[in-house]
């Protein structure tokens, strides 16, 4: 999943970043990424995004993941991704830390000793068709997403109600304030 997520988010010459922070200035950095384990994982995206620009942010990034989902990568991306990725790979495991996470996802994964160059081995094999085929299965739709905006109640909400999303209001504890239908 992190390599269908590079190109969108995972890199700093992403799709997200690229087009939020360098054509629009509006935040210093996007990213995006996957987290999951045997039971379940995420999709998450965030960034700091200029106040005035909050709705016109998300909207964009809902159509950027939305174009992305369907159209999947493009060549040009992949072939940084799989450039990128392998140059990265060992680097991963330098700290004591690194070593005992790839220590224990080798024994709760139950993978070979040799799973890293398995791994490369795929990511030199992926197409521009596999990364769509992932995009699409992996990346959520719109409607199953949950978004969470922090910023100014009164000059968001009835911009957020008119792309069609429902407000539900927290306090800091994360403790539901107010609710209200689309």
């Amino acid at each position: 999943s992190s390599i269908m997520n590079y190109p969108l988010g995972g890199a700093f010459n992403s799709r997200l970043n690229l087009y939020l922070r360098e054509d629009k200035g509006w935040t210093y950095g996007a990213r995006s990424n996957f987290d999951g384990d045997k039971y379940g994982g995420d999709y998450t995206f965030s960034a700091g995004i200029k106040a005035d620009a909050t709705d016109s942010a998300l909207a964009d990034v809902l159509r950027i993941v939305s174009e992305y989902r369907t159209k999947g990568a493009t060549a040009e991306e992949l072939a940084f991704t799989q450039s990128s990725m392998t140059q990265s790979e060992a680097r991963k495991y330098e700290t004591g830390f690194q070593k005992a996470g790839f220590l224990n996802n080798i024994l709760t994964y139950h993978l070979p000793a040799d799973y890293t160059e398995q791994q490369n081995a795929i990511l030199k094999g992926l197409t521009v068709k596999d990364i769509g085929m992932l995009a699409d299965k992996f990346l959520p739709a719109q409607d199953k997403l949950v978004v969470l905006l922090v910023g100014d109640k009164a000059s968001l909400a009835d911009k957020i109600k008119a792309k069609g999303f429902e407000i539900v209001e927290l306090d800091k504890e994360g403790k539901i304030i107010s609710q209200s239908g689309r």
